[in-house]
């Protein structure tokens, strides 16, 4: 049914673009809208082809609107899968995936929607929409997660959506390629959204760990150099998104990959230090030298540096008058906090805290299972590649809320339902259960 399905979105897809060419924009329209019709019926059809594009969707999608109201295809496409993903609960009897995580996350939705309430009745969240709507994000990424888990369980699925994540992460780094190239090195990179080179940033640690880490585990040369080379092409825009955290991430992942899979990445990072004044552009060398503020040399501190110091003191004796739920999502802006793990303590006290850091944790050891345990070379490798980009993901959360941000939130939460779902098939296969 895939390949006839594939075929089948292909075929409207060339049909759209040849009406576009011959007709313009008012020939294109009638056939997409056709084209569209058949996409949303084969998702409903099948909700696992709509989770196989949800990787292409997040990170290929304009934004369309302004202010809070903002949409992207990752938006229109979620309802679908549902829709169809309930047709098939209901079909094929087949039991909704057990993980560790399950219950410690509705624990956690439940958590945000109590701080939340409390502090739109105490008056601690300004704009209440905003906070609702902090929630929502939350909700729709969670939901990206479990639709990866119940797609991915099938091992079949889970390497299109691999696939997918692969092709749209090429895609996206050569677009920030050509943002470097065409724009020279004054250009802030940010890719195919403007204006968010912080989140592009993550996205990119993220996927270029993935990368680094399949190519260092899986056995064939020719799947090494292609990953290699997707690898490259996303470091030239990491570089020029002039992101410090993301630096920083980006090491603490190879330095994890170097400790746990090559040694020869280690002696690259040693090499890379030593030497960076001479292998990295001269702009690239400038912002990264000021990293050293952190590891001792504060004659050389940053603002934006002293603005995060001052933000946590601030934020973390405010939270000593509301430790246990938090002043609710939305209290203060993400921008004001720029750590992940304190603003979620703000946001939603010691208790949304632990339990975040619960969830987080069961992702890790889902990973950690998968890792050591999958039942394919590719499996293993891809496991290997996301605990990379986790641990580069944690760091860079230190000065960013990467794991919040509408961009890098819901691709790392669908790459963790990948891994997760991947983990679970695994876990099956070796019990038997088919519903373990």
């Amino acid at each position: 049914m895939r390949p006839a399905l594939v075929v089948l979105l292909a075929g409207s897809g060339a049909a759209t673009a040849l009406a576009y060419l011959a007709g313009g924009l008012p020939g294109a329209v009638p056939v997409g809208a056709v084209a569209l019709s058949v996409l949303a019926a084969a998702v409903v059809v099948e909700y696992r082809l709509g989770v196989v594009l949800l990787p292409l969707a997040v990170l290929l999608s304009p934004e369309f609107g302004a202010g809070l109201v903002r949409v992207r295809l990752e938006d229109l496409l979620l309802p679908l899968i549902l829709l169809g993903w309930f047709v098939h609960l209901v079909g094929s009897r087949r039991r909704w995936a057990r993980t560790p995580v399950n219950g410690l996350v509705l624990v956690l939705l439940l958590s945000g929607l109590v701080s939340t309430s409390l502090g739109i009745l105490r008056g601690t969240i300004p704009q209440p929409p905003l906070g609702f709507f902090f929630l929502f994000k939350r909700l729709q990424y969670l939901l990206l997660f479990f639709l990866a888990i119940q797609a991915a369980r099938d091992r079949d699925w889970g390497r299109w959506m691999l696939g997918a994540l692969l092709v749209g992460f090429a895609a996206t780094a050569a677009v920030g390629l050509y943002q470097r190239l065409a724009f020279g090195p004054e250009f802030i990179v940010s890719g195919v959204r403007p204006g968010e080179r912080a989140t592009f940033a993550a996205v990119l640690v993220l996927l270029i760990s993935v990368c680094l880490g399949m190519a260092v585990s899986l056995p064939r040369w020719w799947h090494r150099l292609a990953l290699l080379g997707i690898g490259v092409v996303g470091a030239v825009p990491l570089l020029y998104t002039y992101s410090r955290g993301a630096y920083v991430g980006m090491l603490a992942a190879v330095a994890f990959l170097g400790l746990r899979r090559s040694r020869a990445l280690l002696v690259a990072i040693l090499l890379l230090v030593a030497f960076a004044s001479a292998v990295l552009p001269k702009e690239v060398h400038e912002r990264a030298s000021t990293i050293a503020v952190v590891f001792g040399a504060p004659e050389r501190t940053t603002q934006s540096w002293s603005a995060r110091l001052g933000a946590w003191h601030l934020v973390l004796g405010q939270i000593l008058s509301q430790p246990l739920v938090g002043y609710g999502m939305g209290a203060l802006p993400l921008g004001w906090i720029d750590n992940e793990l304190i603003k979620e303590l703000y946001y939603g006290g010691v208790l949304g805290l632990v339990l975040y850091v619960l969830v987080l944790a069961g992702v890790w050891r889902m990973s950690a299972f998968l890792a050591h345990h999958g039942p394919e070379p590719w499996t293993r490798a891809f496991a290997w590649g996301f605990l990379a980009g986790f641990v580069g993901s944690m760091v860079q959360s230190i000065t960013a809320t990467n794991l919040t941000a509408i961009r890098s939130a819901g691709l790392f939460w669908l790459v963790a339902g990948i891994v997760a779902g991947l983990s679970v098939g695994s876990h099956q296969l070796r019990t038997g259960d088919p519903d373990a």
